[in-house]
C-alpha cells in the first residue's frame, strides 16, 4: 500500500534537508509535507503517462539518475506551483529545497526494503482506477448536459 512510500518519501525528504536548508522552525513540517507531497505525485502522474511506468521502473531499479530524470522536474515543478506560493516561501528558500529533490528521489529509490514490483502495480492499479473514474465521469456528464 502507498502510505508505505509516503512515509519513506518523508523520511527521506527530512533526512536530505536536515543540514543542508535552513527551514524556518514553524514552517518546517509544512514544507516537509509539501516536498514529500509533490515527490509522490510527480511518481503518480509519470506512472500515468505513457512509458511513465518504465521511467519509473527504471528510476527505481538504477536505470536511470534521479539528477537527469522527468521525474524529478515534475517534483521540482509540482512543488514550485503548489507548495512554495502556498507557504510563502521566499525565492532564495526555493532555489536551497528543489536541487534537493534528486538526493531525496535517489535516497528513496536506493533504499532496499520494498519490492518495486510492489510499487509498480499499486501505481498501475491507481492509473487505472483515475483512468476509470474520468471516463465515467465523461459517460455520466455525457447523459446529463
Amino acid at each position: 500500500n502507498m502510505s508505505f512510500l509516503t512515509d519513506l518519501i518523508k523520511e527521506k525528504a527530512g533526512e536530505a534537508l536536515a543540514g543542508n536548508v535552513s527551514i524556518p522552525e514553524g514552517l518546517k513540517e509544512k514544507v516537509l509535507g509539501g516536498l514529500s507531497d509533490s515527490i509522490f505525485d510527480s511518481f503518480k502522474q509519470t506512472a500515468k503517462q505513457e512509458g511513465g511506468l518504465e521511467q519509473l521502473t527504471s528510476l527505481f531499479t538504477g536505470g536511470a539518475d534521479a539528477s537527469s530524470s522527468p521525474v524529478t522536474a515534475l517534483a521540482g515543478k509540482l512543488f514550485n506551483s503548489n507548495v512554495a506560493g502556498k507557504l510563502g516561501l521566499s525565492p532564495t528558500l526555493v532555489n536551497a529545497i528543489v536541487p534537493m529533490i534528486p538526493k531525496v528521489i535517489s535516497m528513496i529509490t536506493s533504499g532496499k526494503g520494498f519490492d518495486v514490483n510492489d510499487i509498480m502495480s499499486e501505481f498501475t492499479k491507481s492509473a487505472a482506477t483515475d483512468f476509470l473514474k474520468d471516463k465515467a465521469g465523461d459517460l455520466l456528464g455525457g447523459l446529463f448536459k
